[in-house]
């Protein structure tokens, strides 16, 4: 697969064209209500016009353009329904300087107008002026008639904003004006738990729950911040008795998928077929059993309960996902590139366009081809052009054409200069060319350039966790632990650079009691990444804890049948007296790995 470590791509600004055609209906039915505001010669002929190039605008595709005609509309027009239809489309086109004038204007015309407050929060947001964007949204909840739920209302819209952190700013600042709003409290726990912050989920969720001693959801979400800061038993414990109390479907669901958070697997099977036989073909319990099944390796009932659920909207493209991991997994690779070609919104269109590039490449030996599937996907999907971009640039580079690699970065550069995912990009391919030097044993190119790179982008922290991992390779173990104990300082909610330091310390340092802090932070936040689980496992191993490092090596390689993970559960049978399954499972995963270094150095070990 591809080395590449991708940053979240940038919201499409484009759902505005199916928008549109309304909005011009709406601003058209308002003309009537149109009056002069200055010296205007024929103000209904400007508002016509204004309206008439808005349209035009947008059938260019020119939506920057269309919203700015929309605002010189309504500047013309006293009727403060063409100014907040004006300001809802400057949100979604990202026009914030246009939406803050669209806003005044809503206002000027209705003062009494309080839904516009919401909207002036979220263009302050966006222009980061975080204290005036607070007295926004302070304004929006003390004209509301429920305070409550204009609090939740405001934590909605924030969360929807692509800048998180700024997002999470203003509302701890919402929430520190509204002490006794559970609402508040609630909303930056799930703020907080997107963002990694476990321990402000837990103290936030526990606030809601005390302020709202009934309400289930917000008593759940303690549930999970307790399994999450590492409380396991006082989670579930609570998890159970609130399932038990409240038997509607949504909280056994949420029950269930802590169940499976947690690893206790077969309770939440139990559970989940029983509401599935309470309410056959309820899709978030075949979802949840779809998870299970690829968890347990049960491939073929994984995929049947992934195609029962792909003709919902809110999981199609996760559904068409996994369903091609399967067929990949069983080497029908026509089959799986299928699948993730349908894949073309959420958290995994990037991945999934990725790994039909590398079929296409190595499985098909067609690199044209897969140069130009990545291409035309980016043209087809503006928000994934940079990613498919990356993409392009490591096949080129694959196929030693690293000149083309750079020019095709550089020409986007040209024409982007402050477009920052582009300079992600830019750093990502430097890091492929690192990466390949150090395949080839250059270290000292791929020394210099990282160096290079660091130069240009200083502090970056995948070119450091570059660097650091360049240091094992050359045999610099304390010397990549300290590179890695400073990005984990900089950076404490990263799971990778959590796993990373806690491997290296119980793998080549023997630091075990060290390793296992980092690592069990690691794995609260990404409970079902099998690298972490299996780095779990390890340190569990070194530490003597063999019955509970077998379950996590396990869970690892049923998730991800790597070699080295096979390598550490044959060292955890042998430990513990299993022999026979040692032997047979190391001979076993020799066949289709025969050139494994971590297989062949077991084998050697247990030979003498």
């Amino acid at each position: 697969m591809f080395r590449l470590r991708f940053f979240a791509s940038a919201g499409a600004r484009f759902a505005v064209k199916s928008a549109m055609p309304g909005a011009v209906a709406l601003a058209a039915a308002l003309l009537g209500a149109c009056a002069a505001t200055g010296p205007v010669s024929n103000p209904r002929m400007d508002l016509d016009s204004h309206l008439l190039m808005a349209e035009i605008s947008r059938e260019r595709e020119q939506f920057d353009a269309a919203v700015t005609h929309f605002l010189e509309a309504a500047l013309i027009s006293d009727n403060p329904q063409l100014a907040e239809l004006t300001a809802e489309l400057a949100q979604q086109t990202n026009l914030s300087d246009v939406g803050l004038r669209a806003v005044q204007r809503w206002l000027e015309l209705n003062a009494e107008a309080n839904r516009a407050w919401l909207y002036m929060g979220v263009f302050r947001v966006r222009l980061g002026q975080l204290d005036r964007a607070l007295a926004d949204f302070g304004n929006f909840v003390a004209g509301a008639e429920n305070e409550a739920a204009a609090v939740a209302r405001s934590i909605q819209a924030l969360a929807e904003e692509s800048d998180a952190d700024a997002a999470l700013v203003v509302v701890r600042g919402l929430v520190e004006d509204h002490p006794d709003i559970a609402e508040g409290h609630y909303g930056l726990a799930r703020l907080a738990l997107r963002s990694g912050d476990y321990d402000t989920v837990l103290a936030h969720s526990e606030l809601a729950a005390e302020i709202s001693p009934e309400w289930v959801e917000a008593r759940m979400l303690y549930a999970r911040s307790l399994l999450l800061t590492g409380s396991d038993e006082n989670g579930l414990a609570l998890a159970r008795q609130l399932a038990a109390d409240e038997p509607r479907l949504e909280v056994r669901l949420q029950y269930a998928e802590l169940l499976l958070s947690s690893g206790a697997t077969e309770e939440a099977r139990e559970l989940l077929e029983e509401i599935l036989v309470e309410s056959p073909g309820l899709t978030e319990a075949v979802r949840a059993l779809a998870f299970l099944m690829l968890s347990d390796g049960d491939l073929d009932e994984s995929r049947e309960r992934f195609n029962e659920i792909r003709t919902d909207p809110r999981f199609r493209d996760e559904s068409f996902y996994y369903l091609g991991r399967i067929a990949e997994m069983q080497d029908e690779h026509l089959q799986a590139m299928r699948h993730y070609s349908r894949v073309v919104e959420g958290a995994n269109a990037v991945d999934a366009q990725l790994r039909v590039a590398q079929l296409l490449y190595v499985d098909l030996e067609d690199p044209d081809g897969a140069l130009r599937h990545l291409r035309e996907f980016g043209i087809a999907n503006p928000q994934y052009v940079t990613d498919m971009l990356l993409g392009q640039g490591e096949i080129l580079v694959r196929l030693d054409r690293e000149a083309d690699a750079i020019q095709l970065l550089v020409e986007e550069l040209e024409r982007s200069p402050d477009d920052g995912r582009l300079h992600d990009a830019n750093v990502q391919l430097h890091l492929i060319l690192a990466q390949d030097a150090v395949e080839e044993e250059r270290y000292g190119e791929a020394d210099r350039v990282l160096n290079r790179v660091l130069n240009s982008y200083p502090g970056n922290p995948s070119v450091r966790y570059a660097r650091a991992l360049l240091f094992q390779e050359r045999g610099r173990l304390r010397r990549s632990a300290t590179a890695l104990e400073q990005l984990v300082e900089d950076y404490p909610e990263d799971a990778g650079f959590l796993n990373a330091l806690g491997y290296l310390l119980t793998d080549e340092l023997g630091r075990h009691d060290e390793a296992l802090p980092y690592l069990r932070k690691a794995l609260a936040a990404e409970p079902d990444n099998p690298a972490i689980i299996d780095s779990m496992g390890w340190v569990l191993f070194h530490l003597g804890e063999l019955d509970s490092a077998l379950d996590y090596l396990e869970r690892a390689f049923a998730l991800f049948p790597d070699p080295e993970v096979a390598a550490h559960i044959v060292d955890t049978h042998w430990a513990l007296g299993n022999r026979e399954q040692a032997l047979q499972l190391l001979d076993e995963s020799l066949v289709d790995h025969a050139d494994s270094e971590h297989l062949l150095e077991v084998q050697q070990r247990l030979a003498q």
